[in-house]
């Protein structure tokens, strides 16, 4: 994706002046401090539970398996039917069920595959949410805006990130981690209010077959649309695949190193995650203000960095060190996201947006899973260092693979010179 010049600071001025976009950016930022403490405090609570990182593992993978099972069909919906009523209508169940999580422990039926169920439901929600919102935002936001409004949505992750974990940390040592889940049920449904008083342009959709032929071919046009060889997304495609598949495991390898290695428990944790959303939150406002050129190679100079910073997690133990190379880290790898869906919004037609999106996201989260099953089990084989190192390789394949692709190129033009010369 080339864009050849800087983005004009009145466009965020403007994009935080457009009423329905602020508002969507509002209740985001609610909706992910909830969803940031909830994480802490779910981990945390199940750690407690168990004292196996095992049932983590478990967590992590209920939290991602439902959109990727079931992401083929969302895209279809979505593209259907009305986004900000989906959108509504996501929170609003999402928000009952988190809340049902306390209710049960209060009254003592909370168990542990009671947990587990309740956490597949939860994320079977949360996995229409993203591409939903996505898709929704080119319905509200001018096109030559959309890189700095997918960054400005992007920092609300990242302060979620930043200020959802610190404060989960600190209620985790004074109240029972099953009661922020309440706290974070209020806050998706006040995202759902947040919705309510959003006006989106949405296009009409006709002509859908509701058949199963229909609804198939309506998956498979998704599919083609990214894998195809004369697009441009199957490059973003796998950048997306190496970003869940470094960061889906990170929450579980920053809890053991704070418990196992720095001995700071749960607050040293929030602490950690926080350093990760800092770093993030600023690649994410820098984004708001400056296009690159190339945004395939800004991403690839971002994942080279952090497999750098990477292989120097491996080697130290000391928690300030550790907090300054998880934020630069965290800015390093983010640059990922609101990259490749400007990318996508710029591409794709309007009516096979959500799909597009919906299998980009299915990408991520296979890498979650990938990175799931793979770096907490290396972690505890051999170490927590060891799984950062071997992370920090695997960000700097696609600069390798780039360097030889220019090495090759160098080849040629040399091979053809001394043909001339001869």
């Amino acid at each position: 994706m080339a864009i050849a010049r800087m983005n004009n600071p009145s466009h965020t001025r403007v994009l935080l002046g457009n009423k329905n976009f602020s508002l969507l950016l509002g209740g985001q930022v609610v909706s992910q401090i909830g969803e940031n403490l909830n994480r802490v405090a779910l981990f945390w609570f199940v750690y407690l539970f168990t004292h196996r990182v095992s049932d983590m593992v478990v967590v992590g993978i209920l939290q991602t398996l439902p959109p990727l099972l079931f992401g083929w069909l969302n895209g279809v919906l979505l593209d259907r039917h009305s986004k900000k009523r989906i959108m509504i209508g996501v929170d609003v169940a999402r928000g009952l069920l988190v809340m049902a999580i306390p209710l049960l422990y209060t009254l003592h039926h909370l168990t542990l595959p009671l947990l587990y169920l309740l956490v597949f439901m939860i994320s079977s929600m949360s996995g229409v949410f993203g591409p939903a919102l996505y898709s929704a935002i080119p319905l509200i936001v001018d096109k030559d805006r959309l890189l700095s409004a997918n960054a400005l949505m992007q920092t609300t992750g990242q302060i979620g990130l930043l200020i959802g974990p610190l404060l989960g940390g600190l209620l985790a040592v004074l109240w029972n981690p099953s009661g922020e889940m309440f706290i974070n049920g209020i806050t998706f449904l006040s995202s759902a209010i947040f919705l309510l008083f959003i006006a989106f342009r949405e296009p009409h959709n006709s002509g859908s077959d509701p058949s199963p032929t229909g609804m198939a071919e309506e998956i498979r046009e998704g599919f083609s649309f990214v894998f195809s060889p004369h697009r441009r997304l199957l490059t973003p495609f796998l950048f997306m695949t190496l970003y869940g598949f470094v960061t889906g495991p990170v929450n579980i390898l920053l809890l053991v190193l704070s418990k196992q290695i720095l001995n700071r428990g749960a607050e040293g944790f929030g602490d950690l995650v926080s350093a990760f959303g800092v770093g993030m939150l600023l690649s994410s406002l820098f984004l708001t203000f400056y296009n690159p050129r190339n945004s395939m190679a800004f991403i690839a100079g971002g994942f080279s960095l952090a497999g750098l910073l990477s292989l120097a997690i491996g080697t130290v133990s000391s928690l300030p060190l550790d907090l300054l190379l998880f934020a630069f880290w965290g800015a390093a790898v983010s640059l990922v996201n609101p990259l490749s869906q400007t990318l996508i919004q710029h591409t794709t037609p309007p009516r096979l947006l959500a799909r597009v999106l919906t299998v980009m996201s299915m990408g991520f989260l296979t890498g979650i899973l990938g990175g799931m099953a793979f770096f907490p089990e290396l972690s505890n084989r051999f170490g927590t260092h060891w799984a950062f190192s071997i992370m920090g390789l695997c960000l700097l394949l696609p600069s390798l693979k780039g360097s030889m692709t220019l090495l090759r190129r160098m080849g040629e033009a040399f091979q053809v010179s001394t043909s001339n010369n001869a």
